[in-house]
């Protein structure tokens, strides 16, 4: 799990991610300074953090604010929304108060002139703290574009394209600035098609340079015949089997959704390993399951599945699962104390009652419980993405403007 904390109004706000069993807020009364605002201001604050950062996975925002003598005070901490801190500085000025700021707003170009990067391995692991020991949150596939918003030794705090936070090491990432991932924008590349694979010497077809699976992203140098040459982002060359990779333009222009294709592709996973936290064509857990086969078909979808349920068309299922259509997703958790839903699993239903999940490894299930394959689960609810408007959770990659000029 990751912890962040931001204090208003005398209370510190603890948000715990990727817990074992869900997303849980713990308040804690705290003597501070901040207790001298007023009730109104204190309230406003929340309001715009809970408004531009709703879930601390996908945005940062981490906040004091001391009083001191007089109507002055100082606010300090970072942010990577702009507009939140703009509207809380607004909110303090119109209450009168003379602002000493110490609020960052990241990515911290103090530290780096280059704010973005590509990934330049197969797999990068992305952790929940700058450490090897540290918790497996997600991973990213080489050439996906990510944002840069600070370093600490050799670790750099990135946002991945489903606006996802996570930490991983600095030789994982090449640097870039936005004149040169512009440059990579407007360049020839290639999606990799194939499961996995190997980029080999393209002197003699033999030499490994790097392993490669499905959604890697490279440069296109050079057609052969049976291969293509390629540039991985740190500038490495290579070739690769022309049956295993696309033109990126392409395959994101003409890519579609299309069920029998997805559950296809996702039956190929039957029998693969669980990973907390993984999302690759080698080992994935069960949200990481789901949005590989949304990206194979054009569609990123949010990280986690207590993220993934809150985008898509609600499918009612009060009755029946007649209602459910392929490749609907359906999500599983429990109630806490208060009756309300904590999502901790989604499965891919395939029609007939059947869904397809990675719990253990990837599998097919049952929703009927006269069934063998059937598993114990209560079901918190159902979302249709296909079809869907291209928006933050459900983003079509040729909508991302990390991806294409």
């Amino acid at each position: 799990m990751a912890i962040f904390k931001f204090v208003t109004s005398g209370i510190t706000i603890c948000i715990i991610m990727r817990f074992a069993v869900f997303v849980i807020l713990l308040f804690c009364i705290v003597g501070c300074t901040t207790s001298d605002l007023p009730d109104q201001v204190g309230n406003e604050i929340d309001s715009i953090i809970t408004k531009w950062v709703p879930d601390q996975r996908e945005a940062l925002f981490f906040h004091t604010v001391d009083v001191l003598k007089g109507n002055s005070l100082i606010i300090k901490g970072e942010t990577n929304i702009k507009e939140a801190k703009e509207e809380i500085i607004g909110i303090l000025e119109k209450a009168g108060y003379e602002i000493y700021d110490s609020l960052l707003v990241l990515p911290d170009t103090t530290e780096t002139k280059k704010t973005w990067g590509l990934v330049t391995v197969s797999v990068c692991n992305i952790k929940r703290e700058p450490s090897y020991s540290s918790e497996l949150v997600s991973q990213a596939l080489m050439g996906t574009p990510v944002k840069i918003l600070k370093t600490k030794g050799g670790w750099l705090l990135i946002q991945t394209p489903d606006y996802y936070l996570g930490w991983t090491t600095g030789g994982s990432i090449v640097k870039m600035d936005e004149e040169e991932l512009d440059d990579w924008k407007l360049s020839d590349r290639l999606i990799y098609q194939g499961k996995s694979g190997e980029i080999v010497s393209e002197d003699d077809l033999t030499g490994v340079v790097s392993d490669i699976i499905s959604g890697a992203i490279v440069k296109l140098i050079s057609e052969r015949k049976d291969f293509y040459v390629v540039e991985l982002p740190d500038g490495r060359r290579g070739c690769v089997n022309r049956s295993q990779a696309e033109h990126y333009n392409n395959w994101s222009s003409g890519i579609k959704p299309e069920p029998e294709s997805m559950i296809k592709f996702a039956k190929s996973f039957l029998g693969y390993p669980y990973l907390w936290g993984g999302m690759s064509t080698k080992a994935l857990d069960c949200s990481g399951f789901v949005r590989t086969i949304f990206f194979r078909y054009g569609i990123i979808l949010a990280r986690d599945a207590s993220l993934q349920f809150y985008h898509g068309e609600s499918v009612d299922i009060s009755s029946s699962f007649d209602n459910l259509l392929p490749c609907d997703l359906v999500f599983f958790g429990h109630f806490n104390d208060k009756g309300e839903k904590r999502v901790t699993h989604v499965g891919l239903y395939i029609g007939d009652t059947d869904y397809i999940n990675s719990a253990g490894m990837v599998k097919i299930n049952s929703l009927d419980s006269t069934r063998s394959n059937y598993s114990k689960r209560i079901i918190m609810g159902t979302r249709r993405v296909i079809g869907a408007e291209s928006q933050k959770g459900i983003e079509s990659v040729k909508d991302h403007p990390w991806y294409n000029k």
